[in-house]
């Protein structure tokens, strides 16, 4: 009887291990580290024009869209989230770290509204993020890569479907974003979001002194937590300064 509730146990126990590989990745505990992880994309931040192109070096079957990346905070968690403009196949989407350092999940709305499509990825030793979705509709991108070129100037995606041979991919379109405004992203050299570190491109105030901010969600979040915020920069000012010297 004992060697059966043994049995008995052990598998309930793989069982619950089992399930707990299943479940969504929680994200990454704490503000300070989602925000680190996040910050590894924040060439994202700012406003895109972009065109697609289903074939490759063609203009057949093309079209034109927008992308505004914004920081996005709620409560004790930040993301970076997507409103785009005239797209084909999403209108929104949000972009959280895993647990692990470089992973990432997306959820992503399509365009016509009607549903959300969950995506996971990390990025390569390239800084190149691929994204995966387990249950993509048929004819609605399974697997997504963002890269950038042209130092930040220029932000590349590529949506690939299921192949109708095998198990691979086939490609939907690949989206040439170029960003909207000289000297915004990743690389520029000015005033430093006092949120997050890039650049800031926005002006905010408080108790009469100037800040800058990268993006319309840290200006918010700033207007919403100014003490928290200025303390956090001074600290890791402080952190960048000892580390230097």
């Amino acid at each position: 009887m004992a060697r059966y509730f043994l049995f008995l146990s052990l598998t309930v126990l793989s069982a619950l291990i089992l399930a707990a590989d299943d479940a969504p990745k929680p994200a990454a505990s704490g503000l300070d580290a989602q925000k680190g992880q996040l910050a590894r994309l924040q060439g994202l931040v700012g406003s895109w024009k972009g065109v697609a192109s289903p074939l490759r070096g063609s203009t057949k079957d093309s079209w034109v869209e927008k992308a505004d990346w914004a920081w996005k905070f709620e409560g004790k968690s930040a993301s970076l989230a997507v409103q785009i403009g005239d797209g084909k196949y999403f209108s929104t989407a949000e972009l959280k770290p895993a647990k692990k350092d470089g992973e990432y999940v997306l959820a992503a709305k399509t365009a016509d509204g009607k549903g959300t499509i969950n995506y996971e990825g990390k990025l390569d030793k390239d800084e190149k993020l691929t994204l995966l979705a387990k249950d993509a509709p048929e004819g609605m991108p399974k697997r997504i890569s963002f890269r950038f070129v042209a130092d930040g100037a220029r932000l590349i995606v590529l949506l690939e479907g299921s192949s109708a041979i095998g198990d691979g991919y086939a490609r939907l379109a690949e989206v040439g974003y170029t960003r909207k405004g000289s000297g915004f992203g990743k690389g520029s050299t000015g005033p430093e979001c006092v949120v997050t570190g890039g650049f800031g491109s926005l002006e905010v105030s408080y108790k009469g002194q100037k800040y800058f901010v990268c993006c319309t969600g840290c200006r918010d979040y700033f207007n919403d937590n100014p003490e928290e915020v200025l303390a956090d920069y001074k600290a890791r000012k402080e952190a960048e300064k000892a580390k230097k010297e």
